[in-house]
């Protein structure tokens, strides 16, 4: 990651491979090459898989594999999100470990990774819980596990600064209730009013095939780091969004998606913005339906306001070069791929994006992205 002297690389299948077992093979042998060179910490498969029992097999056997070709121990995630173009992608993150000092905790839930530099603590993991067909019951073990995992270390709940939240079958309902609903009241529920002075994570909520709920995070615990909500001028927050938009019957709890436009982070002269999962929403509804051409273009103008001179001038960051570090496009439908891909390229050019279908929150909604800006 940028903050950690290091980032992301995308490792992609060769060409010629077809099945999945071909492809899986192919990106941990280039896995092995970039590793010699690189310290990696974190891998993220968004892999195309047919059932629970294939998903699962999946995950155990690449993990041991893995385990064979990397010394140390280091985080996985397996997100059945299919990739456009292939059946499986890997979102490999590296570090400066001349810099940053680290220390690994496991289990059969979870894993995260503490970095340590001279006054500062980084907080790296992810949980899942994959036990049942309710929403709910997953998202409320998820999040005792990352309770369990930050008194373990002792962070505090607000230092998360940037949070993804994967929910299979997110428009899916349980008992008449929306499951990313569901979700969102139990998020609530976890941090009670725990952001109100300092606002809440960047986040994305986004769905998956299959997997319960995964939850990843980066939290953050330093005499002098500087982080700071960000605003769209042009949108309402999500976290302020009225009950018009809230899917759920009327006599039952609904609260808000409780995160962030955007989040700015500053620690040891790097400075960049975490990018939430953003959609072709103005004020607080959808534009463009029907259109993936014309969603991609609002929620690439929506992402631009986010690091807009406005917006810079009020986080007094002066003398910077703003660039779009990386993104990740979710597309809800196939058919949209080409329309989606060549929007993008018209504003990012050669950008690393990479493609994967994900049900996005809400049904009309057909693409959302995410990603960072780094300001140097």
């Amino acid at each position: 990651m940028y903050f950690l002297n290091g980032d992301r690389i995308y490792i992609k299948p060769e060409e010629g491979c077809s099945s999945l077992e071909c492809q899986v093979k192919s990106c941990l042998q280039q896995l092995k090459k970039i590793n010699s060179g690189k310290k990696i910490f974190k891998l993220n498969f968004f892999v195309d898989t047919k059932s629970e029992e294939s998903y699962k097999n999946l995950q155990k056997d690449v993990t041991e594999k893995v385990q064979e070709l990397i010394s140390g121990e280091i985080i996985i995630s397996f997100i059945a999100q299919p990739p456009l173009t292939c059946k499986i992608i890997v979102e490999t993150f590296y570090y400066d470990y001349s810099v940053w000092q680290r220390e690994f905790i496991s289990d059969e839930f979870g894993s995260a990774i503490i970095f340590r530099r001279e006054h500062t603590e980084i907080l790296i993991g992810n949980v899942q819980a994959n036990f049942s067909k309710n929403c709910r019951t997953n998202s409320e073990k998820a999040f005792s596990q990352l309770d369990k995992l930050f008194k373990i270390y002792q962070f505090p709940v607000n230092s998360i600064i940037r949070q993804w939240n994967y929910i299979e079958n997110i428009l899916g309902f349980d008992n008449g209730e929306q499951r990313y609903q569901e979700f969102n009241n139990v998020r609530s529920e976890f941090y009670t009013d725990a952001f109100k002075e300092t606002g809440y994570p960047a986040a994305t909520g986004i769905g998956m095939n299959r997997g319960g709920v995964i939850i990843e995070f980066l939290a953050v615990k330093s005499d002098v780091a500087k982080t700071s909500p960000v605003d769209n001028p042009g949108q309402v927050a999500a976290h302020s969004y009225s009950e018009n938009v809230l899917v759920g019957n009327d006599c039952i709890l609904k609260t808000t998606p409780k995160f962030e436009r955007a989040r700015y982070f500053e620690l040891f002269s790097k400075q960049l913005i975490f990018i939430s999962g953003t959609a072709s929403i103005l004020g607080e509804k959808t534009v463009g339906i029907g259109d993936p051409e014309e969603q991609t273009k609002v929620t690439i103008e929506n992402i631009l306001r986010l690091y807009s001179p406005e917006i810079l001038a009020k986080l007094q960051v002066q003398n910077q070069l703003a660039r779009f570090g990386h993104a990740r496009v979710y597309i809800k439908n196939r058919s949209d791929f080409a329309a989606i891909k060549r929007t993008c390229k018209k504003y990012y050019g050669d950008l690393p994006v990479v493609y994967i279908i994900a049900d996005i929150c809400r049904e009309n909604l057909l693409v959302e992205i995410e990603g960072k800006v780094i300001l140097e």
